[in-house]
């Protein structure tokens, strides 16, 4: 287990059933946004083929935080590794509804990836 830590946020990364999640807590905004990108790009560095990021601990999320989700989607998906968010809270889920990345990004629910929206 490695943790990213900022100012009211955090980055835990964690192996699971052969891939990596990285479960996100607190707030992720222009501040702590680069705490996650470096954890996007470490698991990049080291060919994991498969990416969860955990957005269930999340407070709030502005459009830099969407922008680095965005970014582990594009990245991820280029390299052909699976790529799934697990929903955060309504307010999150909200920016994604906003923006119509809801029916863009794959959203795991009950463990299988699958679009939500």
């Amino acid at each position: 287990m490695t943790q990213y830590v900022a100012a009211g946020f955090t980055v835990t990364e964690l192996d699971r059933d052969g891939g990596r999640t990285l479960s996100l807590a607190g707030e992720l905004d222009i501040a702590s946004a680069p705490t996650l990108e470096a954890a996007i790009v470490r698991i990049h560095a080291e060919s994991v083929r498969s990416v969860t990021i955990d957005l269930t601990g999340l407070t709030f999320m502005d459009s830099t935080g969407l922008h680095a989700i965005v970014y582990a989607d594009q990245l991820y998906k280029r390299l052909g590794y699976r790529f799934a968010l697990l929903p955060g809270p309504p307010a999150v889920q909200r920016l994604f509804e906003i923006t119509g990345l809801i029916d863009v990004l794959t959203f795991a629910a009950g463990g299988s990836s699958s679009h939500i929206g």
